[in-house]
């Protein structure tokens, strides 16, 4: 058995496809599938089986995969702490974010990491908080990037799995077309919201679980749903209805047809946090850039 077998076996089933596998992995199709029968031949189990749906794991497979994907990711920190011996040579940090952290924290961050180690590599995926979530605690990224909502999680036990390192703090808001009637209310109350136009967010993003929060009791009319939030204030500057917004991105402002009504609940404090596994090791390319990441938010 050699890591590279465990590596040909959890990329085939993360992507559920030996070619998909054997494309990421920059190698045959041939090479993976035989490589992964002759680990099935040296652990005497049937691992991966084959169907329309693709490549799926056995009950053997399912067993093993976590001590599969530890050691993936044991050889990977292995190699890169030994490049760190000698001036952090090479590594990957393999990161999810938010829309609103890679548009402010990410871009500089990621510039000083790469001026001070140049052959460092990133693996980016950009989608809501849930997916960023998700993929922190399931391992299949480093470090996270997700906006925070207090008392909101996004998954079971969140923070009994996950560490949090808050980077920078802002507030939600309600974003409605100039001179709609409740752009200059002082006193805004969730039933306010009562028969108006709704641009709503992905399911997954926290903008959802805000708005779950901000309607109870409150009949919602929603019109559109869209993940982006730039687009959602083109929805409201073109009369569409009314979208939820975040004051950490530089978007998010008055004027040019939109006007802001903050909203005045404990939950609507939101801030920007790098997120990683408890009791993790981690890798020297990750620490590099979590050192970076709380430099930069104390520099905020």
């Amino acid at each position: 058995m050699r890591f590279a077998q465990l590596r040909y076996l959890e990329a085939a089933l993360r992507t559920g496809s030996f070619r998909q596998a054997a494309k990421e992995l920059d190698i045959s199709q041939p090479t993976i599938t035989n490589q992964v029968q002759r680990l099935e031949e040296d652990l005497g189990v049937i691992l991966v089986t084959r169907g329309a749906k693709g490549v799926r794991p056995t009950y053997a497979a399912e067993r093993i995969l976590p001590h599969v994907v530890a050691a993936v990711q044991a050889e990977r920190m292995l190699r890169e702490e030994a490049s760190a011996i000698g001036g952090l040579k090479l590594g990957t940090v393999r990161l999810g974010t938010v829309p609103a952290a890679s548009q402010t924290i990410l871009p500089r961050v990621v510039k000083r990491l790469l001026t001070e180690f140049p052959n460092v590599r990133f693996e980016v995926d950009e989608g809501p908080s849930r997916m960023v979530v998700s993929g922190v605690i399931s391992g299949q990224l480093d470090v996270g990037l997700v906006t925070r909502l207090p008392g909101i999680e996004l998954a079971p036990a969140e923070d009994t799995l996950i560490h949090h390192i808050n980077l920078s703090s802002g507030r939600l808001v309600l974003c409605v077309p100039e001179g709609h009637r409740l752009a200059d209310k002082d006193d805004f109350v969730p039933s306010d919201l009562e028969g108006e136009a709704l641009i709503f967010p992905a399911e997954s993003s926290i903008f959802c679980k805000a708005w779950e929060r901000l309607l109870e009791g409150v009949e919602a009319k929603i019109v559109f749903t869209t993940p982006n939030a730039e687009a959602s204030q083109a929805m409201v500057r073109a009369g569409v209805g009314i979208c939820m917004a975040n004051t950490l991105l530089d978007s998010t402002v008055s004027g040019n047809g939109v006007s802001l009504v903050p909203l005045p609940f404990e939950w609507a404090h939101a801030s920007t946090a790098a997120i990683v596994r408890k009791d993790e090791a981690r890798s020297s390319a990750v620490q590099a850039f979590l050192r970076l990441l709380r430099e930069s938010a104390k520099a905020i």
